[in-house]
């Protein structure tokens, strides 16, 4: 028996040895494969899609700056009500003022004998939260639960200390998960000291969060807030004037915020200039976060653009103009390199090449920044391959204009998703909101719908040329020791740096 057992253990000593001598096998480079667009036998015509822009919003707004949306929902045969609290200027900490909500939210749920308290959603940006409720036959009470999350006594029976847990919580799962990258990548593609990266993630405040300080946040967030209701029109079936539920809604939420601006002799904060980020990464800096016995290599590609501010009214209109237009050419851009199947990136880099289940684009369109951002994982042995493969495309986007069959498509795609969201009452609220904290004209779909059916090669070419021209900023998370040699092969000319989400 005893010397089974010793044989045993010199096995899986030579095991374990063999397992941490194994070489990685790295996945060698290659040139960029270019989708293909050939036509199908047989096939049946198809005509063009076309946006047409359908005015399912009735804005109705109010002398103290409220606003309230109708929307035309036949469909659902519910009644939704939505309180929007929104600023120019991001909310400070609406990561913790969340957390409370959400336990809040709990509470009301289990004591409430209205079954659709439930149904109780937040959809929170550092611009806006919505709280959101659907019942059918809506009564007078839900618009008193939407307005009870901002008054002064709500949190006083809710576990402060279960607040702080689920922070700390969210924190770790963050880091075991992976989502640390995202962290990192804020604050790498926009600077430390941009006022977002300063609005979330205050450890102090979580660790020490105490009910007076959970009510100064919510009472800051109150103090800057402007305040819209999103409803469809069944509530307005038999209801007119002040006592329709969301005027009442919007007369509970300014009282609110007039109270608490008078308590603490609030005034608009004007808007600070932030800090200029270089919109290439010349140093060709690539930034890695270490972790070690990871069984794959998170990545992140992409740019800050740039996106103006109004200096006063007279030019607010163009700044507004111009931005949009702006937004526009992101979402091109994004969609060209970084959609599903048909988008370069996922069909070189997973359907050719295997190296990853999946990489995607997305634009992010924010009131004080904008970025555009190349996202995947991929195994340890095909990080480098993966990366190389990256930039390939960007410089192939930027040098070359795209064939007339993959302008169709980026064509149609873009023209799919924008009939899709005019039909999905989810996404007109979503760009609702948008328009509230960014200025958009609610005819932005149509001038996008209108930009697309223009669109020609050399026009899309010269938009990504103005871009992809530049270097893109690079972070990644991986187990460096074992990914280092194939980085410096790979990207020669690319300096490692090791950072890390507490930094």
């Amino acid at each position: 028996m005893k010397l089974t057992s010793i044989a045993l253990i010199g096995y899986l000593g030579l095991y374990l040895l063999g397992c941490q001598q194994t070489q990685i096998d790295f996945t060698d480079s290659a040139t960029a494969t270019l989708p293909q667009f050939d036509k199908i036998q047989a096939a049946p015509v198809v005509n063009a899609m076309h946006f047409e822009l359908k005015h399912s919003v009735e804005q109705q707004n109010y002398v103290d700056g409220s606003k309230l949306f109708i929307f035309s929902d036949p469909q659902s045969g519910l009644d939704k009500l939505t309180l929007v609290a929104y600023s120019k200027l991001p909310f400070a900490n609406v990561d913790v003022l969340l957390a409370a909500f959400e336990q809040k939210r709990r509470r009301l749920s289990a004591k409430q004998s209205l079954s659709c308290a439930d149904s109780i959603r937040f959809r929170p940006s550092l611009h806006s939260i919505a709280i959101s409720i659907s019942c059918y036959q809506l009564p007078t009470e839900a618009a008193t639960l939407l307005s009870d999350f901002w008054q002064a006594d709500s949190f006083t029976e809710i576990d402060i200390g279960n607040v702080k847990r689920q922070l700390k919580l969210a924190k770790h799962i963050n880091a075991f998960s992976g989502a640390e990258i995202d962290t990192v990548w804020a604050k790498t593609i926009l600077g430390e000291a941009h006022i977002y990266n300063q609005a979330l993630n205050d450890s102090e405040l979580a660790d020490n969060l105490t009910l007076a300080k959970l009510n100064a946040v919510r009472n800051t967030i109150l103090s800057q807030s402007s305040w819209a209701v999103l409803s469809n029109q069944a509530l307005f079936s038999g209801e007119t004037g002040e006592k329709s539920l969301p005027n009442i809604l919007l007369s509970d939420a300014a009282a609110l915020s007039i109270a608490v601006k008078a308590a603490t002799d609030y005034s608009d904060t004007p808007q600070k200039k932030q800090p200029d980020i270089a919109l290439g990464n010349e140093p060709k800096n690539l930034y890695v976060i270490d972790a070690p016995d990871s069984v794959q290599t998170q990545i992140r590609v992409g740019y800050p653009l740039a996106r103006k501010s109004s200096t006063s009214a007279t030019n607010q209109a163009q700044v507004i103009l111009d931005n949009s237009a702006g937004a526009q050419d992101c979402q091109l851009l994004a969609s060209w390199l970084g959609r599903s199947f048909s988008g370069r990136l996922y069909y070189d880099l997973r359907e050719v090449r295997g190296l990853t289940y999946g990489i995607y684009g997305r634009c992010y369109d924010n009131p004080l920044s904008r970025t555009i951002k190349f996202y995947g994982s991929t195994q340890l042995q095909h990080t480098g391959a993966f990366i190389d493969g990256v930039l390939k495309h960007l410089t192939l986007a930027a040098d070359s204009p795209v064939s007339q069959a993959e302008l169709k498509a980026i064509k149609t795609y873009n023209s799919s998703k924008l009939l899709l969201r005019q039909d999905n009452p989810m996404a007109l609220e979503a760009d609702t909101i948008r328009q509230l904290t960014s200025g958009y004209s609610p005819a932005y779909p149509q001038m996008f719908a209108d930009k697309i059916a223009q669109l020609n090669a050399d026009e899309l070419q010269a938009i990504a040329s103005h871009v992809f021209s530049r270097t893109p900023y690079i972070v990644i998370r991986g187990d460096l020791d074992k990914i280092r040699q194939d980085l410096q092969q790979k990207l020669p000319n690319w300096q490692i740096i090791e950072v890390s989400a507490n930094d």
